[in-house]
């Protein structure tokens, strides 16, 4: 009975050991199928974190392309003239503002470029025994006196070196053929605005053909003759007054005009023949004769260029034009002392060539092209 019931109970413990053995297994089972979902759900979620962030980058890099290439338009832009098209209305507001600002900054800059600085040139042009002074301030050109006529046309050609075309005001300082041989030749080479010349009495009206024919080439060109007054007018960014005698006088040089041509701080005073007499009565009217630079009257004659005169314009330079081994001795020497007392720097075309100023409105350079 014993031996029966311990064999039964044996079999017993087998059976829950297979029992045990079976749910074990079972349980593994389930454990390995949960860890692989698990794996995989771990796996599928980092692939969509991973997705998500490629595409973002891609995303974004997209963007910096776009906003490259709107930088590059616009830099385009920057580069080309003030003349413009329009952003495409494809773009977004924000690069068409960009755009609109790149081309706004670059108009203003060219705009500011452009804009001419307050510039002249004075040219005392060596034209022998003679004067003839040209001067150019932003593009406008005015011509005093021209020199003996000239077959060469030396003055005429100096005129185009400078890239002159047309003359805005053409002063006749008095009517001697030193000081106006030439313009018949000039008014034919060169279009002009304005002409202007001293009203002197009759009896001193010249009767020589130049003087006729100069008339005749005012004439022609369809110009009015504006007789020399106490005036202010503008050439380019230059204020030009003219000065003229009250008095009756005695000598044609004395009714020479008198012109001042101011840019910023630098002013030229051109005085023609004017002599003593005519100097006088200038002066007597209190104008404003002070310059940096004077030409100095009738080639250095002895009758011109008085103490009190220069005393009153207060020149730096000064320049006298006249030819080599002319018949009047010119520069007088009595002329001379006075001139180096009052002025530290005195040019002569006969023996320096062209004499010429420039000037930005502040700072005065000379150049002598001895040509």
């Amino acid at each position: 009975m014993l031996a029966a019931e311990k064999q039964k109970e044996r079999e017993n413990v087998r059976t829950d050991k297979n029992k045990l053995r079976c749910s074990g297994s079972a349980a593994s089972q389930e454990g390995s199928t949960q860890v692989v979902f698990i794996g995989v759900a771990l796996i599928v979620a980092a692939l969509v974190i991973f997705g998500f962030l490629f595409f973002s980058h891609s995303s974004g890099d997209s963007s910096s392309v776009k906003d490259g290439s709107s930088d590059n338009s616009s830099a385009q832009t920057q580069t080309d003239s003030a003349t413009q098209t329009e952003p495409a209305k494809s773009e977004p507001q924000q690069t068409k503002k960009q755009t609109q600002a790149a081309v706004s900054e670059k108009t203003t800059t060219i705009k500011k470029v452009s804009e001419p600085a307050s510039q002249i040139s004075v040219h005392f042009i060596d034209c022998g025994q003679g004067d003839a002074t040209l001067v150019i301030s932003n593009g406008e050109a005015m011509l005093i006196d021209s020199g003996e006529r000239d077959d060469s046309d030396k003055v005429i050609k100096y005129i185009k070196e400078q890239g002159v075309k047309d003359l805005k005001y053409v002063i006749v300082t008095h009517p001697h053929t030193d000081h106006m041989g030439e313009m018949p030749d000039i008014l034919k080479a060169f279009r002009t605005e304005n002409f202007i010349m001293p009203k002197v009495p009759d009896s001193m009206v010249p009767t020589i053909m130049r003087y006729e024919k100069m008339l005749k080439q005012v004439k022609a060109q369809g110009l009015d003759i504006t007789w020399s007054k106490d005036d202010t007018f503008t050439l380019g960014n230059a204020q030009v007054k003219t000065f003229t005698p009250k008095k009756q006088q005695e000598d044609l040089n004395n009714y020479s005009t008198l012109v001042k041509i101011s840019c910023g701080a630098s002013s030229f005073l051109i005085t023609g023949d004017c002599e003593r007499a005519e100097e006088e009565d200038i002066l007597s009217q209190k104008f404003d004769l002070s310059a940096k630079v004077l030409k100095i009257a009738h080639h250095g004659s002895y009758k011109a260029s008085s103490y009190e005169f220069l005393e009153a314009v207060r020149p730096e330079y000064a320049v006298i034009s006249c030819g080599k081994d002319n018949d009047y001795g010119h520069p007088h020497e009595p002329a001379l002392k006075r001139i180096r007392k009052k002025v530290a720097n005195l040019f002569i075309t006969k023996d320096n060539g062209n004499i010429v100023f420039t000037s930005d409105g502040k700072t005065l350079g000379v150049t002598k092209q001895r040509g």
